[in-house]
């Protein structure tokens, strides 16, 4: 690693000052750090909200139960949370019921047909009412917990056959629920235990502590139209759920609800850079770390995938072809984004890891992360 190079770095922030207020960047190479730098507003310490990137957390934990052999991928969601095993699937001719049920292992590729509330058609629709009701249902004590929840979420429709396409959505969500079931513990006890201890991953929960409320990075909103930005509003806070960081949320989502900080989450880092084990303590073996980020698509759903040149594993953007992907980073490297502007990279080959945390309305423009990909990847 040409560490000299790593400055141009500096030098890709500073020009965006106005549109990215703060941020903190890290790079790992042959397990020394050889980058790290906080810019703008941001500090050492800020605590981040991760959103997807909860999800691989969330794909480690259901590992671990599976190679105990409590948790069978190819078992029914219906098994463990009943309601889905009604539902239907939106079509032109109606609702109907699917072609065959929810596989948990649809959970895992995002292949179920569940969605996000607010996506587009009948599925979504369904969906933003079922949430809506979900969340006024758990503050009225209707609902009692995660598992509640997550049934709640089977009154709306598929908005495809299980395992004929792919889209985001509440699948995480879900699996979270039946880790909860199987383990007999609450997700964030389970996660504490299972992951964040032997990670030492001691600042990563479900909500703030109030004694760091001054180390929480500041929600920034879209950038104007002379690209600056400033604080998110109250709306855009809602919109993320982040509204009330310091409470215990409504429900413990396994899809976007964790927050973090740059040091415990290289934690999650290494272990996936040395194939499921951390500082002699292994979380998962390397034939289950190996499934979990290899391509679990099929063509067609790759098409519905969208991203050139990747593939997608449990929650993990897979790099197959980068030539196809134009990146001069190397094939088998797993990336995933949060959509409130965090990001990270492993990749085995170079025994890299690249981490970017932001906090901003849209994210981290995907062209900036491949330019930031670009510096890293050049100076090797």
């Amino acid at each position: 690693m040409n560490i000299r190079k790593l400055t141009r770095l500096d030098d890709y922030m500073q020009k965006r000052a106005g549109s990215i207020p703060g941020a903190t960047i890290l790079i790992e190479h042959n397990g020394k750090r050889v980058y790290e730098n906080n810019f703008g507003m941001d500090r050492k310490d800020s605590i981040y909200r991760i959103m997807s990137m909860t999800k691989p957390i969330t794909a480690l934990a259901a590992m671990i139960l599976y190679e105990r052999g409590e948790l069978d991928l190819m078992e029914e969601v219906g098994k463990y949370l009943p309601a889905f095993s009604d539902i239907k699937v939106a079509s032109l001719g109606g609702f109907k019921a699917p072609i065959r049920p929810i596989l948990i292992r649809d959970l895992l590729s995002m292949t179920s047909g569940i969605v996000l509330p607010g996506d587009y058609g009948e599925a979504g629709q369904s969906m933003s009412q079922a949430y809506r009701q979900a969340r006024v249902q758990r503050r009225s004590g209707i609902l009692k917990n995660n598992v509640d929840i997550a049934s709640k979420f089977a009154d709306s429709v598929l908005m495809f056959d299980p395992g004929t396409s792919f889209h985001y959505g509440l699948s995480a969500d879900v699996l979270a629920a039946i880790i909860e079931i199987i383990s007999g513990m609450k997700f964030s006890e389970f996660l504490k235990k299972e992951v964040f201890a032997p990670l030492n991953m001691s600042e990563t929960d479900f909500m703030i502590d109030g004694d760091k409320a001054f180390r929480q990075a500041v929600m920034m909103g879209r950038p104007d139209s002379k690209g600056k930005v400033s604080r998110a509003d109250a709306n855009t806070l809602a919109r993320f759920e982040m509204e009330a960081p310091f409470e215990n949320p409504w429900y413990e989502s396994g899809g976007i609800g964790l927050y973090s900080t740059v040091e415990d989450y290289v934690h999650f880092c290494q272990m996936l850079l040395n194939k499921g084990a951390f500082h002699g303590k292994e979380l998962i073996g390397r034939r289950t770390f190996k499934f979990m980020t290899t391509n679990h698509l099929t063509d067609e759903q790759l098409k519905e995938f969208g991203r050139e040149g990747y593939g997608y594993g449990c929650y993990y953007n897979i790099l197959m072809d980068p030539v196809r992907a134009a990146s001069n980073g190397a094939e088998g490297s797993i990336e995933v984004t949060g959509e409130a502007g965090t990001y990270f990279c492993v990749d085995p080959e170079e025994d890299l890891i690249i981490m970017y945390m932001s906090q901003m309305d849209g994210g981290a423009d995907p062209a900036f992360i491949r330019g930031l990909r670009q510096i890293v990847y050049g100076a090797m």
